[in-house]
């Protein structure tokens, strides 16, 4: 199935912080397919989970976080015979979504699974994002804890974990945690993770629910060893430490606890991917010249369908520009509000593949 369309309406003048996309310069195509949307789907026992961010190891394999897991206590394919952890992963074997094998992680050590990533407290993790520096993986994930209100969570703060062995199997990985310092409410590394020559760049979201977008850096030799506690903010157009809550910075955009920052070299942008809206949700896109910003006003790109759904809602849009295409593949997850449903409905829950092709059609 493919969706093509040609946008020719003009660029507008903002009063606010940004601008839209100049459409008169991008072809874009997206594309969706039965076949990718299944790629998740052929494990007997991992039986779909939240979230999808992709880290290239750099080995010929890519990595996929996830968070809420369901895990099969048998090969019946029942979620109702199924624990739910709060984080998994898989190994994807090569760069080629259409043939590369993948394979499902938790902590098995236990008799009931648990999740991958966990340390003793009343809280747990959910995933964020990563990314390899040198021979090290640097993977940031959420703090989350139960409440009595709202969606019965919140979060709380963030970690890091420094991986010492990320080309080993990742039963056998050394893990170190590092609690995340006090960054008034943004939760780092909840989105994308990105590095340049000189410095490891995290971006997140104020939670609960405002999601002001700010970016954080740290130097890739603090980042290697495991040096997170001091990290610089982008604030009023320089980098500089933010010691106090006030005054309270603007952000870059509104943006949603996930979401994906990457660069793309041929359109010589950065991309920024999220889902928008609560409930039967779209995908929107936002560029930059900068990852810092300035950032264009969100523009549309995709709805999924939720017919045969009866309480959907859809979450958690990213791109993964690892994986080799003539374009970008995008992940997003549809849920029900309904529990039975999402028990009942394998059709929902894996995490589902559009692609985006862009094509500038700017003159030289």
């Amino acid at each position: 199935m493919k969706i093509q369309f040609l946008i020719t309406f003009l660029l507008f003048d903002y009063v606010c912080f940004s601008q839209q996309i100049d459409t008169t310069k991008y072809k874009i195509e997206v594309e969706t397919s039965e076949i990718t949307d299944k790629y998740f789907t052929n494990d007997p026992i991992w039986l779909g989970a939240d979230g999808a961010s992709s880290i290239d190891l750099g080995n010929g394999k890519i990595l996929w976080l996830f968070s809420d897991s369901f895990i099969a206590s048998d090969s019946t394919r029942s979620r109702k015979k199924s624990s739910i952890i709060r984080n998994s992963l898989a190994i994807q074997d090569g760069y080629d979504l259409k043939r590369a094998p993948v394979k499902f992680y938790w902590d098995k050590s236990e008799k009931s699974p648990q999740s991958f990533f966990h340390i003793p407290g009343e809280f747990w993790f959910w995933t964020g994002h990563g990314v390899m520096i040198k021979d090290k993986l640097i993977i940031f994930l959420m703090k989350e804890k139960t409440v009595n209100t709202g969606l019965g969570f919140e979060s709380c703060g963030w970690y890091a974990v420094l991986i010492s062995n990320p080309n080993d199997d990742p039963s056998i990985w050394k893990m170190k945690y590092l609690e995340g310092s006090e960054t008034y409410g943004s939760i780092v590394g909840s989105a994308a993770v990105l590095k340049d020559d000189k410095y490891l760049y995290a971006y997140g979201a104020v939670e609960p629910a405002t999601h002001e977008v700010y970016v954080l850096r740290w130097t890739l030799k603090d980042a290697y060893a495991g040096n997170i506690a001091t990290p610089q903010w982008w604030i009023d157009g320089k980098w500089a430490e933010r010691k106090t809550k006030e005054p309270v910075p603007e952000p870059l955009f509104i943006g949603a606890t996930e979401y994906s920052v990457h660069y793309d070299a041929s359109l010589k942008k950065f991309i920024q991917i999220q889902s928008f809206g609560f409930g039967e949700a779209k995908i929107g896109i936002r560029m930059s010249d900068n990852l810092q910003g300035k950032w264009s006003e969100p523009m549309m790109i995709y709805t999924p369908p939720y017919m045969g759904i009866k309480k959907p809602f859809m979450y958690s849009a990213k791109a993964h520009p690892e994986i080799q295409s003539d374009g970008i593949y995008i992940t997003y997850n549809v849920n029900s509000f309904d529990f039975a449903e999402l028990l009942e409905n394998q059709e929902i829950y894996f995490p589902k593949f559009i692609k985006l092709i862009i094509v500038s059609d700017k003159k030289p």
